[in-house]
């Protein structure tokens, strides 16, 4: 139909039909935005949450319409009133409009991923509930066009061609989902051309709004007194003609670009089995699976362990009779105590790991409730260890326990706390780290052997360890007044281990010199002994040499410390001087020297 005309006094009948079909339409509407909320809430999935809230806007526009009804029925006599359906119908094409000029332009935004899909069943039975919402929407639409048309209501036929634009953005919705599940990524595409469906949909309805207000007969019908006959006909031939013009313009983007709702109807049955027949084979797809060279598949029938896979391609009976657990066999794995890394942490890192460090910031967290510990000494203590293992039971790992992991977390925060409670804080702190690391990996050992979680503990690593945050500046007072005490001790003892030596070494020194004095006056006395013995004996052989002796020892006697001057007689002038008087001297301690030896 392509033009529409407000009837001036519309039947209890035909007022009743649309009431009666707008419940249905809302009804339509209510289930939509529920069965969209449940699937993006079961997929996980951004695109059907904005799909549920376009379905939303599907139920405000419903609502609108009604009330537009209900006006129009109640207050016929107004002029305005008359004109209800087509106002809903004019601003339904601008919101059209403007929504798909936002997305449109959306979707050349530098944004990140807007969509989240998930792989699998959830992802199969999303794809079978828009499928639904599909055939809804179109079904709907239909029954909309086909009621306003039989009640010649603008705003209906409005609001099902805005219905028409709903089933276009579930198609756009269930096309990503069908290409997401072979890992194909078309959200920006796709939501380009939802919304260059959702903009030809709005345009159609402007036109039909902008044809259901003839706006010659409202001007002379508002303003008969204003224009003349001649002015009121030449504004008739021109609206004509901008309504013609129009008309060509969504016809021509009506019938080149876009296929009609016709089609979908037509082929309907075909439609609905093709796509029964694809959901099985999406669902029968889900059975295969890949094995990555570090994994170990364990294939599941109704809860039970029937194959080990190693790596390659697979298939198991899809949910809820199969499953399969791929558990990462040739990684080592670690668990940490005392703190948590964030592995997918951007920002930048500190510049040093302090002990004051909050660990506010930086790719390390702490979990305080895991790293303070009491010592033997009755010290906290804030320490970070790691301890690395490697899962030898895939079955134990997986299915024995619920989280394996924790499990050894658990164990190894409790083994620290039992060996780290034998230890004083200073020996924790610098000489016994290897052997509290040595004592944690005997222990883990023996622990996780007694433990069905399957894995081998290779290594244990204590990363760190000082005082609580709360007392390092106390802690390093201490340590420092600590040091000065040691220094203090260390100073006085190379003190004494220089002085005691020293004074030992002087003593003997002393006593051996009293030694060798007394040796020597031995040995002098006994060889005067023996030197007078024998100038006794010779004098005694020789009394006239003892005689001349006993002469030159008297005068040496006599004139010792005086100088003496021996001239020639016939010397006539006597001259001394320091040199006469020094050669003197030596001559007389050499004839000296010379007797002695005599």
């Amino acid at each position: 139909m392509d033009e529409i005309s407000n009837q001036s006094e519309p039947s209890s009948v035909r007022f009743k039909a649309l009431v009666n079909a707008s419940f249905l339409a809302i009804g339509a509407d209510i289930f939509l935005v529920l069965l969209k909320y449940f699937l993006s809430k079961t997929t996980g999935s951004a695109l059907l949450a904005a799909d549920a809230l376009h379905s939303g806007g599907d139920l405000a526009i419903t609502l609108t319409v009604l009330t537009s009804i209900i006006v129009n029925h109640s207050f016929k006599k107004n002029k305005w009133a008359k004109h209800a359906e087509g106002i809903v119908a004019l601003l339904i094409s601008f919101i059209l409009i403007f929504g798909s000029f936002k997305v449109i332009f959306g979707v050349f935004e530098k944004e990140g991923a807007r969509y989240s899909l998930t792989s699998g069943i959830p992802l199969v039975i999303a794809f079978f509930g828009i499928s639904i919402a599909c055939a809804i929407a179109i079904s709907m639409s239909h029954f909309k066009k086909k009621v306003g048309e039989k009640h010649n209501s603008i705003a209906f036929i409005a609001e099902g061609m805005h219905t028409y634009s709903d089933f276009f953005t579930s198609f756009g919705v269930w096309l990503t989902l069908f290409l997401g599940y072979f890992s194909i990524h078309v959200e920006r595409v796709m939501t380009f051309i939802v919304g260059i469906f959702i903009l030809r949909i709005g345009i159609n309805i402007l036109i039909k709004a902008v044809s259901f207000f003839n706006l010659p007969e409202l001007l002379s019908s508002y303003s008969k007194k204003k224009f003349s006959k001649e002015a009121q006909k030449s504004i008739k031939e021109i609206w004509e003609r901008f309504v013609r013009v129009f008309k060509k313009i969504g016809s021509t983007i009506t019938q080149k670009i876009f296929f009609p709702d016709d089609w979908i109807l037509k082929n309907k049955k075909k439609l609905i089995f093709s796509n029964i027949f694809l959901v099985i084979l999406l669902y029968i797809g889900t059975g295969f699976y890949n094995v990555l060279p570090f994994q170990t598949g364990l294939k599941l029938l109704f809860g039970e362990v029937v194959d080990m896979n190693p790596p390659g391609l697979h298939f198991h009976l899809p949910k809820p009779f199969g499953n399969v657990i791929k558990v990462d066999t040739q990684v080592i794995a670690r668990v940490e105590s005392g703190f948590r890394t964030n592995w997918n942490y951007e920002g930048a890192e500190p510049e040093a790991y302090l002990w004051e460090f909050t660990h506010t910031e930086g790719r390390f967290s702490k979990a305080p409730e895991e790293a303070i510990a009491l010592t033997g000494d009755e010290n906290l203590v804030d320490t970070n260890f790691i301890c690395y293992y490697r899962i030898i039971d895939p079955i134990k790992y997986a299915l024995n326990c619920e989280n394996s992991h924790e499990i050894i977390r658990s164990l190894f925060c409790y083994e620290i706390h039992t060996v780290l409670a034998h230890y004083n804080l200073d020996a924790l702190l610098t000489l016994d780290r290897g052997k509290i690391q040595r004592e944690l990996i005997r222990n883990m050992k023996e622990e996780v052997k007694g433990i069905p979680v399957g894995v081998e503990i290779l290594n244990v690593f204590m990363r760190e360890a000082h005082p609580p945050i709360e007392v390092v500046p106390e802690y390093r007072a201490v340590a420092s007044a600590r040091e000065q005490k040691d220094e203090i001790i260390h100073k006085a003892n190379a003190y004494a281990n220089d002085l005691l030596p020293r004074s030992r070494g002087n003593a003997e020194t002393d006593i051996l010199q009293s030694y060798a004095f007394a040796a020597e006056k031995v040995d002098i006395a006994n060889g005067e002994t023996k030197s007078f013995l024998l100038k006794s004996r010779n004098f005694g052989k020789y009394k006239s040499v003892n005689k001349i002796r006993l002469w030159w020892e008297t005068v040496e006697e006599s004139f010792k410390d005086k100088f003496i001057y021996i001239l020639p007689i016939k010397t006539k002038r006597r001259i001394y001087s320091s040199e006469i008087k020094d050669k003197i001297k030596d001559i007389k301690s050499e004839k000296y020297e010379n007797s002695l030896g005599e």
